[in-house]
């Protein structure tokens, strides 16, 4: 799926952008954390630095609409496979997240995002994308198949806090 969006901008996050992030990180932990008491703005900002560092094993791809105001990221993390030794599929990348702002939900920014997203892991000789969704999300499902995604039918996702 390629989108048409041309007046959306993709860039990596970067530390002198980082203000700019405030209001989409502080929608994203609400839609994730909802029952959860909402962060301070020092809070957020110290979470924005540590994301945007270069030893965090992830980036951040930012959808712009404007200069200045961020509506949608991407989190991408790029692995270097354990189990298969062949050059064409050392690396690969996995989507630890996908959000939009809800006033932006269903104008094609999350396809401007991964239509960015996959030409970097292409140009980058990345050989797949991989990327975890709820089973009752059926919106979420179609849109990433869509994209040529597939749901692998023999791995769960699993979770331990500590």
């Amino acid at each position: 799926m390629e989108s048409t969006r041309t007046d959306i901008g993709i860039s990596w996050a970067t530390t002198e952008k980082s203000d700019a992030l405030v209001p989409l990180l502080m929608a994203l932990y609400k839609h994730d954390v909802p029952l959860a008491d909402e962060p301070t703005i020092d809070e957020v900002k110290a979470h924005i630095a540590q994301l945007v560092d270069p030893a965090t094993p992830h980036r951040l791809a930012i959808a712009w609409h404007g200069e200045n105001c961020a509506i949608g990221l991407a989190a991408v993390g790029i692995f270097v496979s354990v189990s298969d030794p062949r050059l064409s599929q050392r690396k690969q990348a996995e989507l630890k997240e996908l959000f939009v702002l809800p006033d932006f939900r269903g104008q094609g920014i999350g396809a401007v995002l991964l239509d960015w997203i996959e030409e970097y892991l292409r140009s980058s000789d990345i050989c797949r994308l991989d990327w975890h969704v709820k089973t009752d999300n059926h919106r979420g499902i179609s849109f990433y198949e869509s994209f040529g995604g597939n749901i692998v039918e023999n791995r769960i996702s699993m979770r331990k806090y500590f």
